[in-house]
């Protein structure tokens, strides 16, 4: 998984519009405009927060966090189009020669995100996996089926990667639940991730949340 933070508004952007609000001057964030923030946080007058948001490339994630991810809908999402992805399946004859085992984990790491799973359990999943692949292979160099048709073979765990932007009244939400360790383990990763690259100065915006700094 690589997160990399593209662009974001300045966090004045939130003061300025709560200034506008209140009627009050600010101190270039100083102890007045920090103070204004926490009690905006307290209050739970967010709406303000609308005005500043991030924009992130993701990469390496799968399908199956991809589903989770785009339930947010107050943001927007622009996702790698699997018709590109499958031409380089095709290109990899390393895919229709795998036979064992140690082929199988090669292609799958390539294409794919691996759980953490107990060894018998990972191995069952290598193998499982790459016969989709495998399959996916298949259907585009002998079958001649077109991509649309062939991605329905594709593994939940199939990687993909995306941009997305998204406010930071929204961002709290998405941190609020998938931080959490109830969340699947991946989105909470990716969560974390995120996280991690907003510019400094914004954390307090979120440090209500109490996220970890380092995990």
């Amino acid at each position: 998984m690589k997160v990399e933070l593209v662009d974001y508004d300045k966090i004045e952007k939130i003061v300025k519009a709560a200034r506008v609000s209140h009627g009050s001057e600010s101190d270039g964030m100083g102890p007045s405009d920090k103070s204004l923030l926490r009690k905006l946080i307290q209050l739970r007058h967010e709406s303000v927060f609308e005005h500043c948001a991030y924009t992130f490339k993701i990469e390496g994630v799968s399908r199956a966090l991809l589903q989770e991810l785009v339930r947010h809908r107050i943001a927007s999402y622009t996702v790698r189009s699997t018709r590109f992805t499958l031409k380089d399946i095709v290109k990899n004859k390393d895919i229709e020669k795998a036979e064992d085992l140690s082929d199988f984990k090669k292609i799958v790491e390539r294409y794919c995100v691996v759980p953490d799973l107990p060894e018998e359990a990972l191995n069952e999943f290598y193998t499982c996996t790459a016969v989709c692949l495998k399959n996916v292979y298949k259907f585009i160099s002998e079958y001649k089926l077109p991509n649309d048709i062939v991605k329905y073979l594709l593994p939940e765990s199939f990687k993909t990667e995306l941009m997305m932007s998204i406010n930071v009244r929204s961002f709290r939400n998405f941190l609020q639940l998938r931080a959490s360790k109830k969340a699947l383990w991946e989105i909470r990763a990716l969560a974390l991730e995120m996280y991690k690259v907003i510019p400094e100065n914004h954390h307090i915006l979120y440090e209500d949340l109490n996220l970890p700094q380092s995990e």
